[in-house]
C-alpha cells in the first residue's frame, strides 16, 4: 500500500472514528435530554379533587395553587419526582439500609450499620398507627411522586448510569426522609457519647468532668444561666511529670511532623429573631441558616404553596425536603420559623449485662439485597427493643434511641403553614414529630418565641445520667414517657426583645431538665450573634441579613492574642508575629493570620488532649483511627492550664510551658507551608477553606465533576463565628423575614433546584449564594406553568 493510499485510509477510519463519537455522544445527550422533566403543559394527576396549576420561576420555585391541601401534596409530590427522585431515593435507600441494592457490596457495610435500627419495619408499624388525614396526606404525596415519575420519557438520567431502575414511592418512605434526618442531626452524636461514658468510667468522676466542662466564658445560654468551671486536677489526680515522653506519632506532640489537625464539625446551625419593639418598622424579624453537608443538587427545593383563592386564601413560602409533603422552613404572612439542631439526651447507651434475660432479647433476621452478589442474612439482636448495636472488648451495648420510637414521627409540622401566631405554631412544633430542634417564631404582631420542635421524652435523673451508661433495669412506667406540651421549655417575647440559637446551651437548672446535654457546641457563635443583635437598637430585614456573612473571629482573637505574647522577642518566630501582627482579625479568605492562630490552637488542644488522656486511654490515643477526640468544650480546660502553667499537667518532652506552646506554632508552620514547599504569608485561609460542593455520583466517578460539580472558589467563614463555612459543609440555606412583609424578605440557597444537568435550574441561584447576594422569598414571574384537572 503507498503512502497516499495509507493517508486516505487513515483519514477515513479518522473521519470514521470522530463521526461514531459523535453518534454516541448524540445518543446520550438524546438518553440525557429524554429524562428532563416537563416544564409546560397538561399532567395527569391520579386522584386530584379540582384543578391545579404549577409555575416555576427564574429559580424553579415550584409555586402550587389549588383549592384542597391534599392536591397541593400531590402537585408537590409530582414535581420532587421529576426534579429529584434519585436523590430522594438515596435518602430513603440510606436510611433503611438498601443502599447495596442500587450500588452493590461497596455499600454493604454501611447497609449493616443503618439495618441494626431496622427503620423500615419500624416506619410501616407506625405508618398504620398515624392519624387518618396524616396517611392520607403521605397516599396524595406518595401518588404524586409516581404520577412524575412515570411521566417521564425516560427513567431519571441516574439510573441510566447505574443499569438501574427506580422503584415506586410508598408511604412509609416518606417516614423513612424524616428518619434519614434523624441519623443526620443526632446519629454523630453516637460516638461521641459512647466515647464520654468510656472516658468516665476509665478516668473517674473529678477528671472527666475537668476533661468536659459543661460551660464556660463562652456560654450565650437564652436564660443568661452560666456553669461554675470545674476543678484543675491536682498533682495527686494526675501527674504528667513521671511519665515518659510519648511515641512520636502525632503532629501535636512531636514538632517535627506534620499532620493536618481538625476540629470535629457540628451539624447544626444559627438563628435569630427580634420583636417588634426591635424593629424600624415594628414588625417582628427572624433570620435563619441551617448547617448541613451541601452537594449538588441542594437538600432543599423552594416551594410556594398558595391554598384557596380570593381574600381567605392562604399563601406559605420557604423550604420543602423533598420525599415529604411539608413545608420545613419558611413564612404564611403570619408566622415565620425556621431551625437550628437541638443537641439534647436523645439516646442512652445501655451496658448489658453477660448474660441478659431471654425474654428481654430477641433475634431478627433482616435481609440485604446486594447488586451483582447474593442477597446477605443480617441478625439483629434487640435488647427490650433496643438494637445491640456495639460491642467493645467483648462487652455488648444496646442503644435506645428517641427515633426508633413510633410516636417520634407525625406530619404535625405541615400545621405550620396555616399557624396563625407563635402561641399556635409553638404548640404544633412541641407536638411535631421530627428531629429535636430549637424553632425561633416570629409573628406579624410582632411576638416572638422559642422551644423545642419535636417530641421529647419524659426521662428521670438526667441530668445524673449525662455520660453515663445506662441501667439494664425496666425503667418504672412512671419514669419514661412523652411530654405534654405544657410541659416543655418556652420563651416568649423576652424583655431585651431578642431570641438566638447556634446548637449551644440555652438553659441552665430545672428547665434544662427537660433537654439534657448530648453536647452542645462552645457557644462561641450563639454570643457574637446575641451580641451582633444588642449592638443595634433597631433592626430592619438588612441587618439581621447581615449577621449571615459576620467573619469577625472574636473567638480566634483570642488565640492571636496568646501567641503573639508566645512569640515575643524570639527571632525564630519574627514572621509568625509579622502575620499575626498584620492580620485584620476576621476569617477572610484572604487572610493568612486567621489560619494561622487557628491552626495553632487545634494543635495545641490536640497535644493536650492525648497527653492527659494517655495515662488511662492507653496508647490507642496515639492512634489517628482509635483514639477518642476532644470536643468543643474541652477548650476551657485547655485554656485554664495554659493560663495557670501548672507543672504537673505539662506534657512530657517540654522543658516548660512556654516551650510547649513554640512547639505547637512550629508545627503548625510546618503544616501551612507544606513542610517549607510555599511561604506562610501564601498559606491564606481560603487556601484551605475553598468551597468542593458536588454531586454525589462525581465524588464516585470523578470525572464527572466537571459536568456536575459547582466552582470551587476560595470562601471567608468558619465554625466559630456567625458565617459558617467549610469546603463541603455550611449554610445550606439563608432566609430573612418579616411576617406580613414577605415582598421584602430573601432566601437563597446552594447547589441549585434541580437534579438534572439539562435543566434550566440545575445550579440555579447557587452562584448568588457563593457571592453572598439575596434572592427573594417569594416566587418571580411564572416562566413555565403546568396544569392538572380531575380526571372524570
Amino acid at each position: 500500500m503507498n503512502h497516499s493510499r495509507i493517508v486516505r485510509f487513515s483519514a477515513r477510519l479518522l473521519a470514521g472514528l470522530l463521526a461514531l463519537l459523535l453518534l454516541v455522544g448524540l445518543l446520550l445527550w438524546c438518553l440525557l435530554r429524554a429524562s428532563l422533566p416537563q416544564l409546560d403543559g397538561e399532567i395527569q394527576l391520579p386522584g386530584l379533587k379540582a384543578p391545579l396549576a404549577i409555575g416555576r420561576d427564574a429559580l424553579g420555585t415550584a409555586v402550587l395553587q389549588g383549592s384542597d391541601r391534599q392536591d397541593l401534596a400531590r402537585g408537590l409530590g409530582y414535581v420532587h419526582a421529576q426534579e429529584r427522585f434519585f436523590e430522594m431515593d438515596l435518602t430513603r435507600r440510606s436510611a433503611a439500609g438498601e443502599l447495596a441494592a442500587l450500588f452493590g457490596d461497596k455499600a454493604l457495610e454501611r447497609d449493616r450499620t443503618r439495618r441494626l435500627h431496622r427503620m423500615r419495619a419500624r416506619l410501616a408499624e407506625r405508618f398504620a398507627q398515624l392519624a387518618p388525614a396524616d396517611r392520607a396526606l403521605l397516599s396524595a404525596y406518595a401518588s404524586g411522586v409516581n404520577a412524575g415519575l412515570q411521566a417521564l420519557r425516560l427513567r431519571p438520567w441516574q439510573y441510566l448510569l447505574l443499569r438501574a431502575e427506580p422503584a415506586p414511592w410508598t408511604e412509609v418512605d416518606s417516614l423513612l426522609v424524616v428518619s434519614e434526618m434523624f441519623f443526620m442531626l443526632q446519629a454523630s452524636s453516637f460516638d461521641n457519647a459512647f466515647e464520654r461514658s468510656l472516658l468516665r468510667e476509665r478516668a473517674g468522676d473529678a477528671l472527666f468532668d475537668w476533661l468536659n466542662p459543661r460551660g464556660g466564658r463562652w456560654d450565650a445560654a437564652l436564660d443568661g444561666s452560666t456553669l461554675p468551671a470545674p476543678r484543675m486536677p491536682s498533682a495527686e489526680q494526675l501527674d504528667l511529670r513521671a511519665l515518659p515522653a510519648p511515641k512520636p506519632a502525632l503532629a501535636a506532640l512531636s514538632p517535627g511532623i506534620s499532620v493536618i489537625s481538625e476540629e470535629a464539625p457540628v451539624l447544626g446551625s444559627n438563628n435569630w429573631a427580634v420583636s417588634g419593639g426591635r424593629s424600624k418598622h415594628g414588625g417582628a424579624i427572624l433570620a435563619d441558616d441551617m448547617h448541613l453537608g451541601l452537594g449538588v443538587p441542594s437538600i432543599w427545593y423552594r416551594a410556594q404553596l398558595q391554598l384557596g383563592e380570593g381574600a381567605r386564601a392562604q399563601r406559605a413560602a420557604g423550604l420543602t425536603l423533598p420525599g415529604m409533603p411539608s413545608l420545613v422552613v419558611g413564612s404564611n404572612g403570619l408566622v415565620a420559623w425556621g431551625f437550628t439542631n437541638a443537641y439534647g439526651q436523645w439516646f442512652d447507651w445501655i451496658k448489658l449485662p453477660e448474660t441478659p434475660a431471654p425474654e428481654r432479647l430477641r433475634s431478627v433476621q433482616e435481609r440485604i439485597e446486594v447488586k451483582g452478589g447474593a442477597a446477605q442474612a443480617l441478625v439483629v439482636q434487640e435488647f427490650d427493643g433496643a438494637p445491640v448495636a456495639l460491642t467493645r472488648e467483648g462487652q455488648r451495648y444496646a442503644l435506645r434511641w428517641i427515633a426508633h420510637q413510633g410516636e417520634a414521627y407525625n406530619l404535625e409540622l405541615d400545621r405550620l403553614a396555616a399557624a396563625r401566631d407563635v402561641d399556635e405554631a409553638a404548640g404544633i412544633a412541641q407536638r411535631a414529630g421530627m428531629p429535636h430542634q430549637n424553632i425561633l417564631i416570629a409573628d406579624k404582631s410582632g411576638h416572638i418565641a422559642w422551644t423545642i420542635a419535636g417530641r421529647l421524652w419524659r426521662q428521670a435523673g438526667l441530668a445524673q445520667s449525662y455520660a453515663r451508661f445506662q441501667s439494664t433495669e425496666p425503667p418504672e412506667p412512671s419514669a419514661h414517657g412523652w411530654l405534654e406540651p405544657r410541659d416543655y421549655p418556652l420563651l416568649r417575647d423576652p424583655g431585651e426583645g431578642q431570641l438566638w440559637t447556634a446548637n449551644h446551651r440555652q438553659l441552665g437548672g430545672a428547665a434544662a431538665e427537660q433537654i439534657g446535654d448530648g453536647g452542645f457546641d462552645l457557644g462561641a457563635r450563639a454570643q457574637q450573634i446575641r451580641d451582633r443583635l444588642r449592638e443595634t437598637a433597631k433592626h430592619d430585614e438588612a441587618t439581621l441579613a447581615a449577621i449571615h456573612f459576620d467573619n469577625e473571629a472574636r473567638f480566634v482573637q483570642s488565640w492571636a492574642a496568646r501567641i503573639s505574647a508566645a512569640v515575643q522577642g524570639s527571632s525564630a518566630h519574627a514572621e509568625v508575629a509579622r502575620q499575626l501582627q498584620q492580620w485584620n482579625g476576621r476569617a477572610d479568605a484572604d487572610q493568612m493570620g486567621y489560619r494561622l492562630a487557628r491552626a495553632v490552637r487545634l494543635k495545641t488542644l490536640d497535644a493536650l488532649w492525648t497527653a492527659w488522656t494517655l495515662p488511662f486511654l492507653g496508647e490507642d490515643q496515639q492512634d489517628e483511627k482509635k483514639r477518642f477526640k476532644w470536643r468543643s468544650q474541652f477548650e476551657y480546660s485547655a485554656v485554664q492550664a495554659l493560663e495557670s502553667r501548672p507543672a504537673h499537667l505539662l506534657p512530657p518532652g517540654y522543658s516548660s510551658w512556654p516551650a510547649f506552646v513554640l512547639a505547637q506554632v512550629d508545627a503548625a508552620v510546618l503544616e501551612l507551608t507544606q513542610d517549607g514547599k510555599q511561604p506562610l504569608a501564601q498559606a491564606s485561609w481560603g487556601q484551605h477553606n475553598a468551597s468542593r460542593i458536588q454531586h454525589v455520583l462525581s465524588r464516585a466517578i470523578p470525572p464527572l465533576g466537571r459536568w456536575l460539580d459547582m466552582p470551587s472558589l476560595p470562601q471567608g467563614g468558619d465554625s466559630n463565628l456567625p458565617h459558617v463555612a467549610q469546603p463541603a459543609f455550611g449554610q445550606s440555606q439563608r432566609l430573612v423575614v418579616s411576617p406580613g412583609r414577605e415582598a421584602q424578605a430573601t432566601l437563597t440557597m446552594p447547589g441549585g433546584q434541580s437534579g438534572h444537568p439539562l435543566s434550566p435550574y440545575y445550579g440555579a441561584g447557587h452562584a448568588a449564594w457563593a457571592a453572598g447576594q439575596a434572592a427573594p422569598l417569594l416566587a418571580g414571574p411564572a416562566q413555565h406553568h403546568l396544569n392538572a384537572r380531575p380526571q372524570p
